[in-house]
């Protein structure tokens, strides 16, 4: 587990009013794949963290197929982690964004979206590899029951799965500080078959209220000028509501 915050350069506020992830909302738009197009990234984050096209071709004979998100402050950094068994072994392919989405010294002319996009690496998992990532998912409780009624709130630290293993599809959630965070394998085995080279932002609690304290996702703050702010909740087996500005 890292422990030590990591700062990420300062985006000005005019910079970060004209990033693309400042007028993002979560859409109701349902994912069928291409999240590296900034547009499909846009409209269907909410289905994306709900793994709807996972759940649908999760069926007898579909092979494994994982999906999990770590959000440390959706307007500083994300990374999916998206494990795929194409028959002759588990591709690994990890995606970041942040800080803040924005990547303003690759702006290209050729391709003005370009500095919207993923930080991207792929790697091919070894047997043992896969193994172990399936042994740190156990003790995890990632393929248990989810922890229905768990607020989350986008400035907050949090892991989501979503996992198709045996034609069975499985999700779960993780808040930071919680006692379930804190028993998680999985996440330093991904970290360290990470090969995108973005530094991962470490778990930063969000001030408690006492409506926190209650379950209740922390709440947008006056400093909080731009960006995009949402709040989810875990359902049995999924994501059952949003809100967001």
């Amino acid at each position: 587990m890292i422990r030590d915050a990591r700062r990420f350069p300062v985006v000005t506020k005019v910079a970060a009013t004209l990033s693309f992830a400042a007028g993002l909302l979560l859409a109701g738009c349902s994912y069928q794949g291409d999240i590296d197009n900034p547009a499909t990234f846009k409209a269907t984050w909410y289905s994306y963290l709900n793994g709807d096209d996972i759940r649908a071709a999760c069926t007898e004979g579909s092979g494994s197929r994982y999906r999990l998100v770590y959000n440390a402050d959706y307007n500083e950094q994300i990374r999916s982690y998206e494990v795929t068994d194409d028959g002759g072994g588990r591709v690994l392919v990890v995606r970041v964004q942040g800080p803040g989405g924005l990547r303003l010294s690759r702006f290209r002319f050729d391709d003005p979206l370009a500095w919207a996009r993923w930080t991207k690496s792929e790697k091919v998992l070894s047997a043992d590899q896969a193994r172990d990532l399936d042994a740190a998912l156990e003790r995890s409780g990632a393929f248990g029951p989810a922890p229905a009624g768990l607020q989350l709130f986008s400035k907050e630290t949090y892991w989501i799965s979503s996992l198709c293993r045996d034609g069975v599809f499985a999700f779960n959630a993780w808040r930071f500080p919680s006692d379930r965070f804190e028993d998680l394998s999985f996440d330093e085995l991904l970290f360290a078959l990470d090969e995108t080279g973005v530094a991962v932002r470490a778990p930063v609690a969000v001030p408690a209220t006492a409506a926190a304290k209650a379950n209740v996702p922390r709440q947008r703050q006056g400093a909080d000028e731009t960006g995009s702010f949402f709040a989810i909740k875990v359902g049995e087996n999924g994501l059952v509501g949003q809100q967001g500005s």
